[in-house]
């Protein structure tokens, strides 16, 4: 195996095993006149599963995630087979993965495209404090399913929010902030708030300033911090000129704030005057503070199936705020966020 590698690698991500294995030669990422190998270390009688399973796409996962972020930051990638604590380890070049995984046959592409997308945030950019982990964990959990949904489709990213949305409100850390500077022990913060928290953070982001600027700002995020150590506030900052807009808000309360917004939702039609007029509060624990919520969008579906979407602003605060809509008769009911753009719940009652 090649040791040899020119960029720079962050301690935490450097690892030496020694056993004997059968390695599998995948096709090269070709960058102009430069290639990256890419091949998978395993047990001799692990190797066929995991080239034919968990690996197949080894090779399209780099080329997808260089598309969407920009030039992979190493020489080389080996995914290897190992008896890791985790279920995969980030280690720069060389990926550990448990290998219970494959033993029981139960490894999907998931943890690899996950992993992989570790070699650019959490390897080549660096969180410099334990705080800021969720620009590790977060950012390698959502660009997992970014390059899941660019390589097969958008149910793949629709489907793995909802998951990661449904494991964070049933976590025991909703009551703190993804930035935890309490936390005692560092471990406490591999959680909910760093991994799926994290990654609705960026999926708010893109949605609240668009693709355009969020793929910008992502890979100027990059380009600017590759093979050095960040805090959230650089991020913050690299995404509000991408955006050209003011973004502390957004940033204070997602990830400084615990919690989620929770809103208690009533509507009523005035079939006469042609009017819905819906009442909104945020009813969330005290504790986690009030939410701005820029961009909610409320769906007036008809009884016949027709559907009519309107954008309203929820401020941050505990007060009814009503919105009123023209409506060309009485909808039979109404959605809040329909395609699940926020981190939220909301109860809706006539």
């Amino acid at each position: 195996m090649d040791l040899d590698e020119s960029h720079a690698i962050p301690t935490y991500t450097m690892v030496i095993g020694a056993t004997r294995m059968t390695a599998s030669i995948h096709r090269p990422v070709v960058n102009g006149r430069d290639s990256i190998p890419i091949e998978v270390w395993a047990y001799p009688e692990d190797s066929a599963f995991a080239d034919s399973v968990p690996f197949r796409r080894a090779t399209e996962i780099v080329e997808t995630l260089q598309r969407l972020v920009g030039p992979f930051p190493y020489e080389t990638l080996k995914h290897v087979e190992s008896a890791t604590r985790y279920g995969g380890m980030e280690n720069a070049t060389a990926i550990f993965y448990d290998q219970q995984m494959y033993v029981r046959r139960r490894m999907g592409e998931g943890v690899v495209r996950h992993e992989t997308a570790h070699q650019w945030f959490g390897d080549a950019v660096t969180p410099r404090a334990w705080p800021h982990v969720w620009l590790s964990e977060g950012f390698a959990s959502y660009f997992d399913l970014v390059a899941g949904a660019a390589m097969d489709s958008s149910g793949v990213l629709g489907l793995g929010l909802a998951g990661a949305a449904r494991a964070y409100m049933r976590s025991n850390v909703v009551d703190r902030p993804i930035i935890d500077t309490a936390a005692d022990d560092p471990m406490q913060l591999l959680n909910a708030n760093s991994y799926q928290k994290g990654a609705w953070v960026l999926h708010m982001l893109r949605g609240l300033v668009g693709d355009s600027a969020f793929f910008r700002g992502v890979r100027e995020y990059y380009r600017t911090f590759r093979d050095s150590s960040v805090t959230s506030d650089d991020f913050a900052r690299v995404m509000q000129r991408a955006a050209d807009r003011d973004l502390r808000w957004f940033f204070t309360q997602w990830l400084r704030q615990p919690g989620y917004p929770q809103l208690d939702v009533r509507w009523e039609a005035d079939s006469a005057r042609g009017r819905v007029t819906l009442r909104v509060r945020q009813i969330q624990p005290l504790a986690w503070g009030t939410y701005r919520i820029a961009s909610l969008v409320v769906e007036l579906r008809s009884p016949g199936g027709a559907a009519v979407r309107r954008t309203v602003e929820i401020a941050a605060s505990r007060g009814d705020q009503t919105f009123t809509f023209e409506s060309s008769g009485s909808p039979g009911q109404v959605a809040i966020d329909p395609e699940h753009a926020w981190l939220l719940t909301a109860e809706v009652r006539h």
